[in-house]
């Protein structure tokens, strides 16, 4: 992944296009990430959302075009179905963020209400502990920019609560956030900027204020009309 030296500018997308086969599925997109902002990628199913946050993180290998942007080590992924080790929830812990020192743990399990879990196996955990357990793992490694698809999805009232105040902790502390989402209530309190996709193609990059109150294109329009 080549270097972006913009300090406005965290990642930068050049003409991505993403084919399988005879599909195209991404469509020449350029985008531009905001350093240290909450950017969340929105779109109808199928819209090439995910497909776009993995190009970005090097998950997937562009057919042609360009991702600049920190190196992949300094980049963390939260995936929707975090996936558990055979270990226990503070192993799986160690696992996410070696350098971490058992004080700076027991603080982390502590935020997310899981110290009375830490030695129970992480695959035992409910689907809302575990979104905690990644989410903490991630965030502990001190990452330049965490991408996030869909965490809150399926969670419940408190552990989405939770979901979100870190994103918004993270972001304030200076971390860039990009995460996929389908609730639009969700997106409209989190979001700094928006990239809407539409059928593997960037539709509008904008702010979140300026998208959610008058979006630009009519792919944008009849998105919120049913979102």
């Amino acid at each position: 992944m080549a270097k972006l030296c913009s300090e406005a500018v965290c990642m930068q997308a050049s003409a991505l296009c993403v084919q399988r086969g005879a599909k195209l599925l991404l469509k020449k997109v350029s985008a531009a990430i905001p350093a240290g902002k909450v950017t969340l990628i929105l779109g109808h199913n199928g819209a090439g959302k995910t497909l776009l946050m993995q190009t970005l993180h090097g998950l997937v290998t562009p057919t042609s075009g360009q991702v600049m942007g920190p190196d992949i080590a300094v980049q963390k992924m939260v995936f929707q179905t975090p996936v558990m080790l055979r270990c226990t929830a503070s192993k799986h812990f160690d696992f996410l963020c070696p350098g971490a020192s058992q004080e700076e743990k027991l603080s982390w399990f502590k935020r997310a209400s899981l110290v009375g879990r830490m030695q129970v196996p992480a695959r035992s955990l409910s689907g809302g502990e575990q979104q905690k357990l990644a989410i903490i793992g991630a965030l502990a490694s001190q990452p330049e920019v965490l991408f996030l698809d869909e965490p809150a999805a399926n969670l419940d009232f408190e552990a989405t609560a939770f979901v979100e105040e870190m994103i918004r902790w993270s972001a304030k502390d200076g971390t860039t956030i990009v995460m996929v989402s389908h609730n639009r209530a969700q997106a409209e309190r989190l979001a700094d900027h928006i990239l809407f996709m539409d059928k593997g193609r960037l539709m509008e990059q904008t702010s979140a204020k300026q998208f959610f109150c008058a979006p630009s294109s009519d792919a944008g329009k009849t998105y919120l009309n049913f979102a």
